[in-house]
């Protein structure tokens, strides 16, 4: 029987083992991956918890503004005033005669004339303002007079009523009821009380005007188709700044246009425009994040609430979707420091923030 064994010699050829460095492969591909996904997932947790804990709006920063519309159609003859100057209560912005003809008609003729002042428009608006304002204010004294009855016969009765109260006669609400009128009373006396000083120091402004009319005095006709037209003149009802003028001199202005537009002296202040879904979670003293376009924050409050919708501006509005409603409420600077950064972004957009719980 053969033998199956053989004899084994080594091969002449030798594999050489592979110690040298061996180089990492990374796989780009399920970097971008995970990097992409996660960012994702980052994304919508953050939209998620942004979604139902916070109280998200857009806003504009504003001035209280208030815009001038004539009762009539008239023509701005003369301009007292510029954009950005700070007005007074009483000052005289700008003249205008009322029922103006068509632009191309030649319908001015200034004509020196010496005459008493009784011819005088100027004089005769002075005369008749100081008049119309010591007649508020005599309307004014006599409401004082009787608030301040009503709270002397208020005063005596209420010890009456709290012995009455604590005998059981008459139920508790009784008593606060009078003590709220009586609240009151007084805070309207006080609102009365400062109206009349207003009005007094804008008398005494109109008569210091009067000497300064007297010595430059020009009566000044308007001739036109219909007649002559009397020169009429707008004073400012409040003190404030005049912010823009829509109508140029000698232009028509209907009585539907805005004239000029004025800011009432007062705080700054971010309008801002909350979903109606966010209505629950709103309530006035409530504090928010402010943030402007550069990435500044402040702190506001809320201190005026509307609760009738308003359309969302356009800006905000969604193309092609129908006409989005909100629920508009102004926000305030918490102290005077905020309120001077918020004045450098006047009309400009700001997103408000606050956490729901």
């Amino acid at each position: 029987m053969k033998s199956v064994h053989f004899k084994r010699q080594g091969a002449d050829i030798r594999v050489m083992s592979d110690n040298g460095p061996k180089r990492n492969k990374r796989q780009w591909d399920r970097i971008i991956y995970f990097i992409v996904f996660f960012s994702l997932i980052g994304w919508m947790c953050y939209y998620i918890f942004t979604r139902n804990f916070y109280v998200r709006a857009q806003s504009h920063v504003l001035y209280e503004n208030v815009n001038v519309r004539l009762l009539k159609d008239c023509r701005v003859m003369e301009y007292y005033v510029e954009e950005d100057t700070e007005v007074k209560f009483g000052d005289t912005l700008f003249r205008y005669i009322e029922n103006a003809p068509d632009a191309g008609y030649d319908v001015t003729a200034n004509i020196q004339s010496e005459s008493n002042n009784n011819d005088n428009p100027a004089y005769q608006w002075v005369i008749r303002e100081i008049l119309n304002t010591e007649q508020r204010i005599s309307v004014n004294e006599t409401h004082l007079n009787e608030n301040n009855n009503l709270i002397k016969t208020y005063e005596s009765e209420l010890k009456e009523i709290q012995a009455m109260v604590q005998l059981g006669v008459m139920p508790q609400t009784r008593l606060d009821l009078r003590k709220n009128e009586i609240v009151k009373l007084k805070s309207e006396n006080n609102r009365i009380v400062e109206e009349n000083k207003k009005l007094r120091a804008s008398i005494e402004d109109l008569k210091s005007k009067i000497p300064a009319i007297n010595n430059d005095y020009k009566k000044n006709f308007r001739l036109s188709k219909e007649g002559i037209a009397e020169d009429k003149y707008f004073v400012s009802p409040f003190d404030g700044s005049v912010n823009r003028i829509y109508i140029r001199q000698f232009e028509t202005c209907l009585k539907s246009e805005v004239t000029m537009s004025i800011h009432r002296v007062s705080p700054i202040f971010v309008r801002a425009y909350f979903e109606q879904e966010d209505l629950d979670y709103l309530k006035t003293g409530d504090e928010f994040m402010v943030e402007f376009p550069n990435g500044k924050k402040s702190i506001g409050v809320l201190k005026r609430f509307y609760y009738s919708t308003i359309p969302l501006p356009e800006e905000y509005q969604k193309r092609y979707e129908p006409t989005t409603r909100s629920l508009a409420g102004d926000i305030y600077p918490k102290d005077s420091i905020e309120a001077k950064e918020w004045e450098s972004y006047y009309k400009m957009g700001a997103l408000v923030t606050r956490f729901k719980f």
